[in-house]
């Protein structure tokens, strides 16, 4: 004779698989920042001080909070012309005179974002 088995499904379990998952990216998220800090290129400091991570239920953002030129950095940039803002001039150290308009030569890619994301965890 077959026996009769109930299946009973606790209610809150979507509460407990919400909270694994936030507890899981909050971890990988802190990981890939660690990560992310550690192969990003120096040069004033700025952009790895800026890295960043947080974790908002189910979403995990990581990267630069608040600098614009981080993703140029993470893809490079092609040859460009930078042209000084209205009445003023572009002027470094070691040029000879201020300048209204420089050709960059572009910039090769420094995948430290990328690197960090896709590292075997």
């Amino acid at each position: 004779m077959p026996k009769n088995y109930r299946l009973r499904v606790n209610p809150g379990w979507p509460k407990h698989v919400e909270e694994a998952g936030h507890d899981f990216l909050t971890r990988i998220a802190r990981e890939i920042h660690r990560d992310m800090v550690r192969y990003a290129p120096v040069e004033t400091g700025r952009l790895r001080n800026d890295l960043d991570w947080e974790v908002n239920g189910l979403e995990a953002r990581i990267g630069a909070r608040t600098l614009k030129y981080a993703i140029f950095v993470e893809e490079g940039t092609s040859p460009h012309p930078i042209k000084a803002k209205a009445g003023g001039a572009l002027n470094w150290e070691g040029a000879q005179h201020p300048v209204n308009e420089v050709n960059h030569p572009g910039s090769r890619a420094q995948w430290f974002m990328r690197r960090a994301l896709y590292q075997k965890r």
